[in-house]
């Protein structure tokens, strides 16, 4: 088999992985399908990256993801999350400067008592 057959099997693989993933996903209740709101966004990124990986695998690489005994999208999910990710410090960070730049008197006018006039949305 060449290696353009190999990379469409491995990519109908992964095609496969995540439908059933939704499936299962569709078989729980609202609750239980938005508390795993994580993990659905995750797989479907993971499965968008890898399939714009597929193309720079080697023969090799590619057998051994075909001959992969576990799920490949669940494996990198798996994977991810014992990984350190820096997305929650970067938004704490963004949520400190923005409460701050929020917070500071506009104009240099405030109240007699230090407090900023009060303006209503």
């Amino acid at each position: 088999m060449g290696e353009k057959e190999l990379k469409e099997l491995l990519l109908e693989r992964l095609h496969l992985e995540l439908n059933l993933f939704k499936d299962s996903m569709l078989q729980k209740e609202k609750k239980d399908i938005y508390k795993d709101s994580y993990k659905i966004e995750a797989f479907v990124n993971i499965y968008e990256i890898f399939l714009e990986t597929v193309d720079g695998l080697g023969m090799d690489e590619v057998r051994r993801l075909l001959y992969w005994k576990y799920g490949i999208l669940e494996s990198l999910y798996q994977e991810w999350l014992t990984k350190d990710d820096g997305s929650y410090e970067e938004l704490k960070a963004y949520v400190n400067d923005e409460v701050r730049t929020l917070a500071r008197p506009e104009d240099g006018k405030e109240e007699a008592d230090g407090a900023e006039f009060s303006q209503a949305a």
